[in-house]
């Protein structure tokens, strides 16, 4: 079937707005790239709150959508590596000279290939596309050596890092949220023990199958978690990982960390906070950035995504539950809407862009 010279995407005009859905130009791959038909797209919470923050106040209009996941339709000049045909999945990219941002919130996309990594067939697109942002957000964090980005610079599990940090603790508040069960996937590969998850505990069994040892509810007051997290490690744990990114929520994942210890924290915005908490404990902390096309951030984890399908099928990384809301693109701001009233919990919401009537 021939490619559409124009195809449907949803545009954001201006910050604080809604998107709109458009036809717009089908574009072709340039050197280093591929056009990827979109089959499913992933929603989620950065999706609302960066046009609401009113951040990137100079790439409007935009698409926005962090995931993707379909078929490589046409390769640029000189790419060996991925062919018309291949199962793919994929992240949205920023063009930071041209200050744009390409999201996957449309039918087709052209991606670079460092962004861009094979799907083994026994995962489906709809299970695929749950992967690749909150996945890199935890790997770049902990685990990316390349200098200038932000990370803790731990020996990753795809090299020779698999069960390198045995007897260290490791503390995820958010435990159920998309980057919460890849910090415990992570964790949990890496070799870290106990893994302890704040959560709601009807996703008890959730979590515990993504890596959690041990949860604690999260309704309990900060005082009653630090107690039962100091019960569970002996004492406060040697790394925190803080996916919510509430005041309240960095102050507990900052209690948790012992002195000399190790924070992440999801999302830039309230580093001052952190830097208050974390000082008088000499913690070390890191804000978790998972855009891989950055020019901090690219070429990161290009280890990891060669190796990435063999971790996929071996089952030490797997997707995360899924709901697919119907109507394609039309159904995104409903689902943003979701998202930003916390009327979802422990699924990632996908959509079909090419279901769009």
């Amino acid at each position: 079937m021939a490619i559409p010279t124009q195809h449907k995407a949803l545009v954001t005009i201006a910050p604080s707005t809604q998107g709109e859905l458009e036809d717009v130009p089908t574009p072709h791959p340039a050197a280093g790239q591929i056009l990827v038909k979109i089959v499913v797209a992933g929603i989620m919470p950065a999706d609302w709150k960066i046009p609401a923050w009113g951040m990137w106040g100079d790439s409007y209009p935009m698409v926005f959508g962090f995931d993707g996941a379909g078929f490589v339709e046409e390769v640029g000049p000189g790419i060996t590596e991925f062919s018309q045909g291949d199962r793919v999945f994929f992240q949205g990219w920023g063009d930071e000279p041209g200050h744009a941002y390409h999201g996957t919130f449309q039918q087709y996309l052209v991606v670079p290939t460092y962004i861009v990594s094979k799907l083994p067939d026994r995962i489906q697109f709809e299970e695929g596309v749950t992967i690749f942002s909150p996945m890199s957000t935890v790997a770049i964090s902990l685990f990316s050596h390349k200098p200038g980005t932000d990370s803790l610079k731990m020996t990753p599990p795809w090299e020779d890092g698999r069960g390198k940090y045995a007897g260290k603790s490791f503390f995820v508040n958010g435990g159920a949220t998309q980057v919460g069960l890849f910090a415990l996937q992570w964790a949990k590969i890496a070799g870290f023990g106990p893994i302890i998850a704040v959560a709601s505990l009807h996703n008890t069994g959730l979590v515990k199958a993504y890596g959690a040892t041990h949860v604690i509810d999260r309704k309990l007051s900060q005082d009653k978690i630090i107690e039962q997290v100091k019960a569970i490690a002996g004492g406060l744990v040697d790394l925190s990982y803080e996916t919510v990114v509430e005041e309240e929520t960095i102050t507990l994942s900052a209690a948790a960390v012992r002195p000399g210890g190790q924070l992440v924290v999801v999302l830039p915005g309230k580093e001052p906070l952190i830097q208050k908490l974390t000082e008088p404990k000499d913690v070390q902390w890191v804000i978790a950035r998972g855009l891989q096309s950055t020019e901090q951030n690219k070429g990161a984890l290009l280890g990891l995504l060669r190796k990435l399908p063999e971790l996929l099928e071996e089952g030490v990384i797997k997707p995360t539950p899924h709901e697919v809301l119907e109507g394609g693109l039309r159904a995104v701001p409903a689902g943003l809407e979701r998202l930003r009233n916390n009327q979802v919990s422990g699924v990632r919401l996908v959509i079909r862009p090419h279901e769009t009537q």
